[in-house]
């Protein structure tokens, strides 16, 4: 996911015109548009599970031990 990040960034980078005083990390606007995505995505995979979705994935994995313990046995 950081990788389609960069590379959306470095697209925007492409777009904007070059001028000699910019440095080699690319425009202001695509470095701010860079750490915005980038505290964006540390929020969400810091975020919390629902509830809803824990419980899906503890039914699926108590069918994958299920299974598991049904073909060590078959």
């Amino acid at each position: 996911m950081v990788r389609m990040n960069e590379a959306r960034v470095t697209k925007l980078e492409n777009l904007a015109p070059r001028t000699g005083s910019q440095d080699q990390g690319g425009t202001a606007a695509a470095q701010a548009i860079g750490r915005a995505l980038g505290a964006h995505y540390s929020d969400l995979v810091q975020a919390p599970l629902p509830d809803k979705l824990l419980e899906l994935l503890a039914r699926l994995d108590d069918e994958q031990k299920s299974k598991g313990s049904r073909d060590a046995l078959g």
